[in-house]
C-alpha cells in the first residue's frame, strides 16, 4: 500500500546520511506551478508553496478536525532540516491517499514554528 510519508521520511534520512542539505522540498506529483516567481527555498519557518490551487478555486481549505482547525499545508511545503527534525518527520501511520499533510499542519503546529507562503497571486 503507498504511503507517501515513508517515502518523504526515507528520503530525508538517506540524503543526511550522506551530505548536509538544509533545505527540503517535498512536492506533489501531480501539482504544477502556474507562477514562475515561486521561491522554491526554505526560510525561518515552514512554508507553503501551494496555497493557491485550481482543485479549491484558489482558495486555501479550512477545516475542523477534533476540535483543530486545519489550514491546508501539503501539495508544495518547504522544511529545512531543523524543522523536520523538530517535528519528527511525517507519520508513518498514513496509507492510500490524504491525511498526512493534515498530521504534517498540526505536528508544525504543536512544535510551536509558524507556517510562511508567499501570496496566493504567487504560489499557485
Amino acid at each position: 500500500v503507498f504511503c507517501k510519508s515513508s517515502l518523504f521520511n526515507i528520503a530525508f534520512t538517506e540524503i543526511m546520511k550522506n551530505e548536509s542539505y538544509d533545505c527540503f522540498i517535498f512536492h506533489d506529483v501531480d501539482l504544477l506551478p502556474e507562477n514562475d516567481r515561486i521561491k522554491y527555498s526554505c526560510d525561518g519557518s515552514p512554508r507553503h508553496l501551494s496555497v493557491a490551487i485550481d482543485k479549491f478555486d484558489y482558495k486555501l481549505p479550512k477545516y475542523n478536525i477534533h476540535g483543530h482547525t486545519i489550514r491546508l499545508f501539503g501539495g508544495v511545503t518547504a522544511l529545512t532540516a531543523s524543522h523536520f527534525k523538530r517535528v519528527n518527520g511525517y507519520s508513518n501511520l498514513f496509507r492510500g491517499w490524504g491525511g498526512e499533510d493534515d498530521d504534517m499542519y498540526l505536528r508544525i503546529v504543536a512544535s510551536g514554528l509558524n507556517i510562511s507562503s508567499q501570496g496566493q497571486d504567487i504560489a499557485r
